[in-house]
């Protein structure tokens, strides 16, 4: 069993609450644009891929600029104070930064938008190393951006990296870079569905990553 040298976390969803903000944009864009409002769990199906992804497959390719202008000019003026911090994380993360780790975030979220929440909760501090959006040309399944986040924390065994989060498609990235995989219960996905794609762990509350992390140090 290799010894873990590194912890990456997504962003929306696992460390940070936005996924009721990110609800209410994506159904902004579709009210305002006269589309069918998809539901809640429609949406929370699609959380993890880029947005592009999302509207390419209701929009037209000429309308998807308009529709990711107005997603962001509604979701940026409240991305420091229309979330949360999950409970526990900042202790997790204090916890796991006296462990000789180096800690990550690995999001398909625009980097510039991570900004505003990271400097409300004072994260900054905590991480080596954040890969996002634009650097890499492949997203979440594809394992592209956890490759890019082991180039950067300087890890040439993806058994030594796992990475945590809340959708399938951040196990399903995991699974596909060969690093260990870690769903959080936390997650607006059903517990079912995040089981169906084979995470190394499951974790039910903070403890439980700080736990499993001592185990493999």
């Amino acid at each position: 069993m290799k010894k873990l040298r590194s912890v990456c976390f997504d962003f929306d969803g696992t460390l940070i609450d936005t996924i009721p903000l990110i609800i209410e944009s994506y159904q902004y864009v579709y009210r305002e644009i006269g589309k069918y409002v998809p539901t809640e769990d429609e949406i929370i199906s699609g959380i993890g891929l880029p947005l592009e992804t999302i509207f390419a497959q209701d929009f037209p390719a000429e309308q998807i600029p308009e529709a990711l202008e107005m997603y962001l000019d509604y979701n940026r003026p409240r991305l420091a104070s229309h979330v949360a911090i999950y409970l526990g994380i900042i202790p997790l993360l204090e916890a796991l930064s006296s462990l000789d780790l180096k800690l990550g975030i690995v999001t398909a979220k625009r980097g510039s938008d991570m900004v505003p929440t990271m400097r409300a909760f004072r994260l900054e501090k905590y991480f080596d190393t954040i890969v996002s959006k634009f650097d890499t040309e492949e997203h979440k399944p594809k394992p592209a951006p956890l490759y890019l986040a082991m180039e950067r924390l300087e890890i040439s065994d993806p058994q030594e990296l796992l990475y945590i989060g809340d959708a399938i498609y951040d196990i399903q990235s995991a699974n596909n870079a060969g690093c260990l995989s870690g769903a959080v219960a936390w997650s607006n996905t059903s517990r079912e569905k995040l089981q169906a794609q084979s995470p190394t762990v499951f974790f039910d509350q903070w403890q439980d990553i700080l736990e499993f992390v001592k185990k493999r140090i």
